[in-house]
């Protein structure tokens, strides 16, 4: 019987696609890269190509919370010129895949087919810049994604998540649910969506990130004869104003849900945007709490049995986005487990990290990140992140290193600045059970019923709470 896990084996280098970039005279950004696959024997041809539009969930208005994510929706669901059905045999035939997704920056849209019918592919990738948002597909994916509401407010970790948005940003653009809610979504016309589509999706406000079984040359000339005829409209550019995060404060918002099977946990903060420096420190120290043997679910699970596990997870945005730890209880067990949660994410700022605990933590990282980019689609998609945050492209081909040299000094000042310092703490569950000792523990305490949560709002409650 081993008594100890084996140490990590050394770092296996890796040769990464460099890409090169230029910009079409409609202002389209086309990012470009070349990557081989194997012998064809071995291997299929491919190519991949993503389209992302920086138009996502905080450029709607407060009271269109779930329009960006509805107009992404029904951009495979029917062009000015063909059905959603017959683009669906279109990309059966071809054996491709054609996607579509929204978050709070950017609206995207991905393709990929092999080789030889990539160009056809591509032409339809670019079709579905003209939707046609039939009022049908309109109402169905509508009553779908309200339909989906139901099953997301059900499961207390899902409910958590949306709740931390608000927790930590009130009314603030991040702060309201990107899908929406039953009272928005409604509301959202086709005009609307259209209107929205017209704004936001342009060459000048978009980047192309084309790349695979193609030399770079041929994919910028592959985007020019496809999308070169993309044109702007005469209205301007809508500009970007960054709003300031509000500022970190400590509390504790219970949802008390009865028929909750178990009690979701979930404590963080705001924290960095992408380009920031301490990128690269905030995901180590992510990585330390993170994972079987990482500090969150080694207190809460292996030390104490409150729970089958715990993580945590640094969300980065244009803005400061958000660190979250999270984990789900039993209801008698909620006072225990808060605490414990609290007090890890403290000890990561109090208790340095040695070289024993550090090393499979950074290899966990940067296997994520090989793992992340071993598919086309994972290399455009990480090229297409770069781009939207402002971080040089360089990144692909520098992380490992960035990563290597993270010390736990830079891990310890990062966990003091935006992990241990007023964090906020959201549970949701059946607080009949723990109400009191929670109070006790906690006077300050909010608990709203689940009854009058209202996620339209940035307080979240709009009536009386107990």
């Amino acid at each position: 019987m081993i008594d100890t896990p084996p140490i990590p084996g050394a770092p296996r280098s890796a040769t990464l696609p460099v890409p090169r970039e230029r910009t079409l005279d409609n202002g389209l950004r086309v990012i470009a890269f070349a990557q081989h696959s194997a012998p064809k024997a071995l291997s299929v041809p491919l190519i991949a190509a993503q389209l992302i539009v920086r138009g996502g969930g905080s450029s709607e208005d407060p009271d269109e919370s779930g329009l960006c994510a509805l107009t992404a929706a029904l951009l495979t669901t029917g062009t000015t010129s063909e059905t959603a059905l017959e683009i669906a045999q279109q990309v059966d035939a071809l054996g491709a895949r054609l996607d579509a997704s929204s978050g709070f920056d950017a609206s995207l849209v991905s393709v990929s087919a092999t080789t030889p019918v990539f160009s056809e592919a591509f032409a339809l990738f670019r079709r579905l810049q003209h939707p046609a948002f039939t009022p049908a597909e309109v109402d169905r994916v509508r009553t779908k994604t309200i339909g989906d509401l139901g099953l997301t407010y059900s499961n207390p970790s899902a409910l958590a998540r949306l709740v931390s948005n608000r927790a930590a940003y009130g009314s603030a653009p991040y702060g309201h649910p990107l899908a929406g809610t039953a009272q928005t979504l409604p509301t959202l016309t086709r005009e609307k969506i259209a209107a929205f589509h017209d704004r936001w999706y342009r060459p000048d406000n978009a980047v192309l990130v084309i790349g695979g079984d193609l030399s770079i040359d041929d994919a910028f000339a592959l985007a020019e004869s496809v999308f070169g005829d993309w044109r702007a409209p005469a209205t301007p550019l809508p500009v970007h104003v960054p709003r300031p995060a509000p500022a970190p404060a400590r509390k504790l918002i219970v949802i008390d849900k009865a028929d909750a099977g178990r009690t979701a946990i979930v404590a963080g903060r705001i924290a960095i945007a992408r380009h920031s420096p301490e990128y690269y420190a905030g995901t180590v120290a992510t990585a330390v709490l993170s994972g079987y043997s990482g500090r969150l679910n080694q207190e809460i699970r292996v030390k104490r049995g409150l729970s089958y596990g715990a993580g945590a997870q640094l969300v980065t945005r244009r803005e400061p986005g958000l660190f979250l730890a999270s984990t789900l209880v039993d209801h008698t067990r909620v006072v225990e487990a808060t605490g414990v949660v609290r007090q890890t994410l403290a000890g990561l700022a109090e208790s340095p990290v040695d070289a024993a605990e550090l090393a499979p933590r950074k290899e966990n990282v940067t296997g994520a990140f090989y793992r992340g980019i071993e598919t086309l689609d994972g290399v455009a998609g990480t090229l297409g992140e770069l781009a939207l945050y402002d971080v040089p492209l360089a990144d692909l081909n520098e992380y490992v290193a960035r990563i290597a040299a993270i010390a736990p000094a830079d891990i310890a000042r990062f966990a003091q600045r935006y992990i241990a310092a007023d964090a906020f703490t959201v549970l949701v569950g059946n607080a009949a059970v723990f109400g009191d000792a929670l109070r006790a523990a906690d006077p300050e305490a909010r608990i709203i019923p689940y009854e009058r949560l209202d996620l339209n709002r940035g307080d979240l409650s709009a009536a009386e709470e107990n």
